[in-house]
This record gives C-alpha cells, structure tokens and sequence, in this order.
C-alpha cells in the first residue's frame, strides 16, 4: 500500500459544492439545513482517523435505502449526493472527483500498486456509512479491481484495512511483503505478509486483512508470472548463476528503495535467494 496525501481542501467546502448542484429545491433546502451535522460528522472522521479508531462509528443497516440517518437525511439521500452531485458530469462536485483521482502517483492504484486509477472508493462504504459519502477523506483513488474486492462491509476493531492518508509513515519504513520461490513450470512465487513484531498490533492487523480482503497473494502474483516470463532472456545473458544473483539482488535493492512494500520489490528479492531459480528455474517459464 502506498500513503497518500488528502486533498487540501475544507470539506464543507465540498459539501457546499455538492449542494449548490442540486436542482430540486426542496432537496437541496434538506441538505442546506444539514449541514452543521454533517461538518460536525466530517470532524469526527478526521478526529477518529487520525486515531485509528473508526471502527467505533455506527453502521447503517444493510440494504434499508429508507433508513435515517443523519438530521433527517435518509441512506438513499447520501448516495445519490454523491453519485449525482460528485460523480455526475458537468455538477459542481465533479471538479473535487476529478482532484481526488489525481492524488494518486502516475495514476497507479495505491492499494494493489499496479492497476490504473479509474475510479474512487469509500473507505467506510457509502452503503454502510452514507453520512459520508462526499468526505474527501473518506475517498480513495483506486483501481476498479481494488474498489471491487475491498466491499462494502461493517469495519469492526478486527476488520479494518490499512488507510491511505491516514496510516503512519512506519508503514513504508520496513519491510513486511515477502514472497518465496515456488518450484513449478513454468516458475512461480507465492506471496506472504510479516510486518516487523514491534509494530503494535492493530497495524499488523490491518496488515494483514488489507493483504487478505484484497486478495492481493493472488493478484500480486499474476503480476510476479509476467515479470519471471520477461526474464528468461535477460538471465540468459548472464554466463554464470553468480552473475544472475548479482544481477536480481541490484534489482531487488533499486526495488525496496523506490517502494519498500511492492509487489515487485519482494518479487526480486524472492528470486534473489533461490539457487534453483538462478541454475536454470528461471528457463522454465513459458515462451
């Protein structure tokens, strides 16, 4: 996973932007009237954010669209604030969508680290948590696949994912995404999480499901079978197995530096320490 910045925006700001798109009088008077404890709500996601603790908020319940829940505003109100008055083109709104997105470095999701940006998550779903459905904070850039495994379920102390803009720098200050040499043809490796025991264990928690609920052992390693094919060429121009240990362990360093936690960094340094890999495993790959 990669920390991203939040966008550097007041957030009733947003809201206010959302607002000012809705063509329906009555509506827009419903949501005018909300705001103070919807910005108030807002707060309180930064507050517990910051403390890991959102787990603490109340979820709605599910599939109940007439439910209320916040100063008179219903389930389905907040999800159509944001699927038309953020997501739709040509609103007010869609400008800080637009924004949201680019936070994301050359477009790349954050959570997987290989899709492309196309889409933006609720962090607490809108199905669950609607109040804040238009939180800048609470919305992610991510790839469709990532939005898509994630779901939309409660986020309990035992269940919550690693959060882009609010985790510690600690979580890119180690390794704790590894992988192993499966000895198959063509070559494989399987991919495994162990974060550092000093950590406390909430994070190796979120660690852990995030790893888990994104299917990422999986995903990442479709990824690592397309990286080992492309290899079978290079290594063959190195004339001893030394040399191509050498040459997977430069690469496996570059990786670790430029993001500690890839896929691909724990891919390399895999690769660099499988004597069956670099004496001729590497040839098993598919032409």
């Amino acid at each position: 996973m990669r920390r991203l910045n939040k966008l550097s925006i007041n957030p009733a700001d947003v809201y206010d932007a959302c607002v000012s798109g809705i063509d329906d009088p009555l509506s827009a008077s419903r949501f005018r009237s909300a705001r103070a404890d919807v910005i108030t709500n807002f707060q309180q996601y930064d507050s517990l954010a910051n403390a890991n603790q959102l787990f603490t908020l109340k979820a709605s319940s599910r599939a109940n669209k007439t439910q209320h829940v916040l100063a008179g505003l219903t389930k389905e109100d907040f999800v159509d604030f944001y699927s038309k008055q953020m997501v739709g083109e040509n609103k007010p709104g869609r400008e800080y969508y637009n924004q949201m997105r680019m936070l994301a470095p050359l477009g790349k999701c954050p959570l997987c680290g290989f899709g492309q940006v196309s889409t933006l998550d609720h962090f607490l779903s809108k199905a669950r948590y609607p109040s804040f459905s238009v939180l800048c904070a609470n919305l992610v850039p991510t790839c469709s696949d990532c939005n898509k495994e994630k779901g939309a379920s409660e986020v309990k102390n035992d269940t919550q994912l690693l959060h882009p803009y609010f985790e510690s720098p600690i979580i890119e200050s180690a390794p704790w995404l590894f992988a192993k040499v499966v000895k198959s043809e063509p070559a494989t490796v399987s991919y495994f999480v162990q974060p550092p025991d000093s950590w406390p264990e909430d994070l190796i928690q979120r660690v852990a499901n995030y790893f888990k609920d994104l299917d990422l052992a999986r995903r990442f390693a479709i990824e690592a079978a397309t990286e080992i094919t492309g290899l079978e060429y290079l290594l063959d121009e190195f004339e001893t197995s030394v040399l191509r240990q050498e040459h997977l362990e430069r690469v496996a360093r570059a990786e670790r530096k430029m993001r500690e936690n890839s896929w691909k960094a724990a891919l390399y340094e895999a690769l660099a320490t499988s004597n069956w890999f670099q004496n001729g495993g590497y040839r098993n790959s598919v032409r």
